[in-house]
């Protein structure tokens, strides 16, 4: 837990959540916290470098990594890696889903293809705003008009994300947000409202299932914003979600079907904006928040799956996983 990306506090809260939840299912837990200056502390212990953190992680002869990082170099592929190449078995997708997941334009690329609707998008580097800054409030004028959705590629929480509504906006959030990756993906704003869907597709369940979808209507952000997402009372958050049967029904299989295409596993959470035309897919999350009052354990909950019983099973299918790889290897 921890890590050095933006979502450092809130993966400190998923990983106590799930240490909490493991201990009183009688696992033996070591908690490894990743500072963010990229220093490994186990337990209470003094922080060291990487390199030595995994040597005492190998002294431990633990049986899992159970993944609670969000954001760059949790979520996207970098520990899962890593963990692959030690031989570690680890919780969710698996090192290319996650690379794939985290990257919000090449993910998005796979999942129009795979005829999931999306809203139209482009991307602008820094080089490009700096040279051509009318040509792109020109085009952006042309193709989709004000607002816009503003996006860093690679960060999560809505970190580096904005929606200007008229041009002097678009400029100061391009300058704010450019700078985090270098490129900024620019895509069409699709008025409705913003539901969510998790997919649990651990090996006893053998098929990708989908949860009861939830409904999210922040009361003050104009979108679910970082305040939106880990503010008390900022949101309100409805399980199962009001937006009629037939409706929910398609929001589970578009979640599906996204969770399939960029081959993640054991679980992920799709959002989507309900607009005129149905839902449009927005992106996926490949290691959602883990609070007892985060959106997936919400979703658990309402399909009757505890908290304590979801990081159990998460756990138990991560090892039943490698077990099942060593054997057929």
């Amino acid at each position: 837990m921890g890590g050095c990306s933006l979502e450092h506090e809130v993966s400190l809260r998923s990983g106590q959540g799930v240490t909490g939840a493991l201990l009183a299912a009688g696992y033996r837990v070591v908690a490894v916290t990743i500072l963010k200056d990229g220093r490994w502390q186990l337990g209470r212990e003094t922080p060291v470098s990487v390199f030595e953190g995994l040597s005492r992680l190998r002294d431990e002869k633990i049986d899992c990594v159970f993944l609670a990082l969000h954001g760059p170099n949790g979520e996207d592929g970098r520990i899962q890696g890593l963990l692959d190449v030690l031989g570690y078995p680890y919780t969710g997708s698996g090192c290319a889903a996650s690379a794939l997941s985290m990257d919000k334009v090449r993910s998005k690329d796979v999942i129009t293809a795979a005829g999931i609707p999306t809203a139209h998008k482009f991307c602008v580097t820094q080089a490009e705003w700096h040279h051509e800054r009318h040509e792109i409030i020109n085009r952006v004028m042309d193709l989709m008009g004000l607002p816009v959705v503003l996006k860093s590629p690679c960060q999560g929480s809505s970190c580096g994300m904005a929606i200007p509504r008229d041009e002097h906006e678009m400029v100061r959030d391009m300058n704010e947000i450019l700078p985090l990756e270098g490129v900024v993906m620019v895509e069409a704003f699709v008025q409705g409202l913003e539901v969510t869907c998790s997919v649990l597709d651990t090996i006893k369940e053998q098929h990708p299932r989908a949860l009861p979808v939830t409904e999210i209507r922040p009361r003050q952000s104009a979108f679910f914003d970082y305040y939106s997402k880990y503010t008390p009372g900022a949101t309100r958050e409805i399980t199962p979600a009001h937006i009629g049967e037939t409706l929910t029904a398609r929001v589970q299989e578009l979640a599906v079907a996204a969770h399939t295409a960029l081959g993640c596993r054991s679980w992920s959470r799709s959002d989507f904006i309900v607009g005129e035309d149905g839902p449009v897919w927005l992106e996926v999350n490949t290691l959602p928040g883990l609070t007892e009052t985060s959106l997936f354990p919400q979703a658990a909950a309402a399909a009757g799956i505890s908290y304590n019983e979801l990081i159990v099973m998460l756990t138990e299918d991560a090892i039943e996983r490698r077990r099942l790889a060593n054997h057929n290897g």
